[in-house]
């Protein structure tokens, strides 16, 4: 399988990216509520735990509304989104651990992973909207970083970003 043929397998499969994006983008958005409205420790655990739950929601999202099937077997894109995880997880174990001394920080540290695993994405999907989406949600957490904001308002941010960007690719996708 080419590159281009495992692209297009990917795209088709997952809408574009679009299904996990939204997941993500209320997952985020949930443990910034949560965050806001009871502590930043249950905000942690809500990005934790709604964190797994991604993948899965985004091939039932991907297979109830959008009537897409699996990518092939032997996509090599596939397992290179799989690896990328590797990634996403040692940022999130990053995050917990620096918590503990500073604990504003979980959520931007937490944002970078995830903005630098769109920037895989670009290879995955080839498209470029997920450089943007990762330069985005990168720089969002900088700022925050830098500006010491609110823990809420980052991952309020940062979902807020990625159900805009979903709503690029699935209200297309849905015609």
């Amino acid at each position: 399988m080419h590159l281009g043929e495992s692209q297009r397998d990917m795209r088709r499969a997952y809408v574009n990216g679009g299904v996990g994006i939204f997941m993500s983008g209320l997952v985020w958005v949930t443990a910034g509520a949560v965050t806001l409205y009871a502590d930043l420790f249950a905000g942690m655990a809500t990005l934790f735990f709604g964190g797994m739950l991604i993948h899965p929601l985004s091939r039932l999202l991907a297979r109830r509304i959008f009537y897409r099937g699996r990518s092939r077997v032997a996509n090599p894109m596939e397992m290179l989104a799989l690896q990328s995880t590797a990634f996403l997880i040692i940022g999130l174990v990053i995050a917990y651990l620096v918590s503990g001394t500073y604990g504003d920080w979980f959520f931007p540290i937490a944002l970078s992973a995830v903005g630098a695993r769109y920037l895989v994405f670009q290879t995955v999907y080839g498209m470029r909207l997920f450089v943007v989406l990762g330069i985005i949600l990168i720089t969002i957490a900088s700022a925050t970083l830098w500006g010491g904001l609110d823990p809420a308002f980052v991952a309020l941010a940062g979902g807020a970003t990625e159900l805009l960007c979903s709503a690029f690719i699935l209200v297309p996708a849905k015609r």
